[in-house]
């Protein structure tokens, strides 16, 4: 069975699920147009994306198809204005709308349909018609569960009596116009994609052990003798609709464009085992591709994530075809996941069971939270070891069994990744994609900075902006945790990473906005900036220092030591009374933590690039674990994310071997920040540090006794923990400009 085929009938059986739900609407389907048709005056003077949205679906629950394709395009343009990533998705539905119009006129449904889709799809050069395809894949289990909500929230009384009877109306025709316009859709993408495009998607590459690596390759048709450089995503994500939506952008912009999955997914038949032989394997479907008759004998790499992993991991093992590498939101296995700063991290606790249990993707059980949230909180209850997880869940987890024996950032790990002096020898040029909402921020930085450290004159280029963790994939987003993204930040991430890979294989101009090593969008400011290097990004640094000063109930940084009053922290590992705790959305958590604050600036600041601390301590434990995160506290109350440390204090000096602190005795604790800001900061606010020792659900607890800390267990606790800050202790921030309070005179 070919890819496309197998993508249809993923669709179908979704479908199926949405059809059955879709039945049980209780209104009068008769009175749906009629209601329609009442509604649409309401949003005739609609602006934003939500109520045109709302307004089109009304045209068409009512019939009326040509004025419903007229507000498509003012939806077009205010998404062009407001939200460019999101212009291509309205296409779908405009070839929906058309197709119904050529219905009402008398067409055949199979024919209206794919008359439509020929105007509107089939005639669009390559790069749109890709630039549209992800759009297919619609959330159809999204749709039913809104329509549900709708449909209760009218539950009870006439249709044209509901106070939310345009929600209702729209969620119901966005629900039947998926039913109605895929799967009917798929034979025709399937039959665009071979008009356009030479695909084999039945590839299955034999490795040197005697496995066998399943991969999809699209190449555009080309004339003559004509070569082609091969863009490779070696993905653990077997999913046949994603990877021909990349495998088609790369071959709509004249590469061959190919998706091969690590071993044991997709149609290979070994097991599925992350991270351990993906270095190899991707070097060796490297080598592959650049003998084909058809290649120019290069290869570049792309994507994110686990994906961008794989890339180092090729890397590492520098085949000589490999010319390039883009990486967006990198996974660095041991840094980032599962543990960052040495402490492991629950919210990875799933994964193994998403990526391995089947040949695709196991969504059912990684989607299950209630699952994943009672064995996070039935965990932290019970105060049992952190490696009796998968015993309390009841289901092994062999992998991260595995992971949990590598507390140190040892030999298991350094193989999977270049290491050291192994950064020093990637000659080839690197093209980093991260956000400020990117949790795969924490790798990404990682690789730069090694490769930088290691190869001083390294070829690489960094981008960063406020993305979230998949902007690369599903674009940038207008709005992300309530920050309102500038304006200068709506880029085409995925066009900029093409111009990149033009430049390198193809010897064109260097994207503008990549014009120097670290290209990044000042956050409140509206503008990018690039400078050469990390700790370029700021033009000084400011020491702010923990003191036990109070402003209220505020403790205060203050700007020297002085002989004044040392914070203390205690915190009590047996007391799991805030099990249900939930962090207010709109405040820090600040449990087992101190909280400190400078006063309101006067005026606007710049802060910029990575924070570095300088702690000292006197504990009465051998060991601790300590979380800094900043904010910007808003004059209205509102805090924005900054920046943030999260490490084991006895890996602080070296990742690869514990330091165990004496405790009564006062140490040294050197840090970096693990991720990085650039925001203008507005005039009244504060800067807040909330300085803590995390004890939460879904982190592991470190109870300070030296043991390795997946074996302790609560009956290890003893006393609580105490930290004193001394008096030289501080936090230092990059800054542009220079900072005046307002009560300064």
């Amino acid at each position: 069975m070919n890819v496309l085929a197998s993508s249809a009938l993923l669709i179908m059986g979704l479908l199926t699920a949405v059809a059955a739900g879709a039945q049980s609407v209780s209104v009068e389907q008769s009175q749906i147009p009629n209601v329609a048709a009442e509604l649409i005056s309401t949003f005739a003077a609609a602006r934003s994306p939500a109520d045109l949205t709302k307004r089109f679906r009304l045209q068409l629950a009512a019939g009326r198809f040509i004025d419903a394709e007229s507000t498509l395009d003012r939806l077009q343009a205010a998404y062009r204005s407001n939200e460019p990533r999101l212009v291509p998705a309205v296409t779908p539905w405009r070839i929906y709308t058309r197709s119904k119009a050529y219905e009402a006129a008398g067409l055949g449904r199979s024919e209206a349909l794919s008359r439509a889709f020929s105007e509107l799809y089939g005639a669009l050069p390559d790069s749109q018609a890709a630039d549209i395809l992800p759009w297919y894949g619609e959330g159809l289990d999204r749709l039913r569960s809104e329509e549900s909500k709708q449909k209760k929230a009218c539950q009870g009384m006439a249709l044209e009596q509901c106070p939310s009877a345009a929600d209702f109306v729209a969620a119901h025709e966005a629900l039947m116009a998926w039913t109605y316009l895929m799967p009917a859709s798929v034979p025709l993408l399937e039959a665009d994609g071979r008009h356009r495009y030479l695909i084999d998607d039945q590839v299955l590459i034999p490795t040197p052990d005697g496995a066998k690596i399943a991969a999809i390759v699209v190449r555009p048709r080309v004339t003559g003798t004509t070569k082609l450089t091969a863009l490779l995503n070696f993905t653990i994500y077997a999913r046949d609709d994603w990877s021909m939506s990349d495998a088609i952008m790369m071959a709509a912009h004249g590469y061959a464009g190919v998706v091969a999955y690590t071993r044991g997914k997709g149609r290979s038949p070994q097991p599925v085992t992350p991270y351990v032989h993906d270095g190899d394997d991707a070097a060796t479907v490297i080598e592959w591709l650049a003998h084909r008759n058809w290649s120019d004998g290069r290869v570049g790499m792309f994507s994110g994530s686990y994906n961008g992993f794989t890339q180092w991991s090729a890397a590492k093992h520098h085949p000589p075809a490999l010319k390039a590498i883009a990486t967006n939101a990198t996974n660095a296995p041991g840094i980032d996941t599962p543990m960052q700063g040495n402490v492991f991290q629950s919210f990875i606790y799933p994964w193994p069971f998403y990526t391995t249990d089947i040949k695709t993707l196991d969504d059912n059980t990684y989607d299950d939270r209630a699952r994943w949230d009672t064995l996070e909180k039935k965990w932290y209850v019970s105060g049992r070891p952190y490696r009796d997880l998968d015993k309390i869940d009841g289901k092994p987890n062999p992998i991260f069994d595995t992971w949990l024996q590598h507390p140190a950032y040892d030999a298991y790990w350094q193989r999977l990744i270049p290491y050291g002096l192994e950064f020093a020898s990637i000659d080839i040029p690197v093209f980093v994609e991260t956000g400020y909402y990117d949790g795969g921020m924490v790798g990404a930085l990682y690789y730069f900075q090694e490769h930088l450290k290691y190869r001083p004159a390294a070829d690489d280029r960094m981008i960063i902006g406020p993305y979230h963790h998949i902007a690369m994939q599903t674009g940038v987003l207008a709005k992300v945790d309530g920050y309102v993204v500038d304006k200068a930040s709506l880029i085409d991430l995925q066009d900029l990473r093409l111009e990149w890979f033009d430049h390198v294989f193809r010897g064109f101009p260097l994207p503008t906005l990549l014009s120097d090593r670290v290209n990044f969008e000042v956050m409140g400011a509206n503008t990018w900036r690039h400078t050469s290097t990390l700790a370029d990004m700021a033009a000084s640094r400011v020491r702010l220092y923990l003191t036990g000063n109070r402003e209220a109930d505020r403790l205060l940084f203050g700007h020297a030591p002085a002989s004044q009053a040392i914070p203390e922290l205690a915190v009590d590992f047996t007391n799991r009374s805030d099990v249900d705790f939930q962090p207010p959305t709109s405040a820090p958590d600040t449990r087992n933590a101190l909280v400190f604050e400078t006063k309101p600036f006067k005026k606007s600041l710049e802060i910029d690039g990575l924070f570095k601390g300088r702690f000292e301590i006197i504990a009465n434990k051998r060991d601790f674990d300590l979380s800094v995160n900043f904010y910007e506290l808003k004059s209205d109350g509102r805090y924005l994310d900054l920046a943030s440390y999260l490490g084991r204090v006895s890996f602080m000096q070296d990742r690869t071997r514990r330091q165990l602190l004496v405790p009564g005795q006062a140490h040294t604790l050197n840090f970096q920040s693990q991720t990085l800001t650039a925001r203008m900061l507005a005039p009244g606010s504060r800067i807040v540090a909330v300085v803590g020792v995390p004890k939460v659900p879904h982190i592991q607890i470190n109870y300070g006794t030296g043991r390795d800390v997946g074996t302790e267990s609560m009956a290890d606790a003893g006393t609580p923990l105490r930290i004193h800050w001394l008096v030289d202790s501080y936090l230092e921030l990059g800054i542009r400009g220079t900072i005046e309070f307002a009560q300064d005179r």
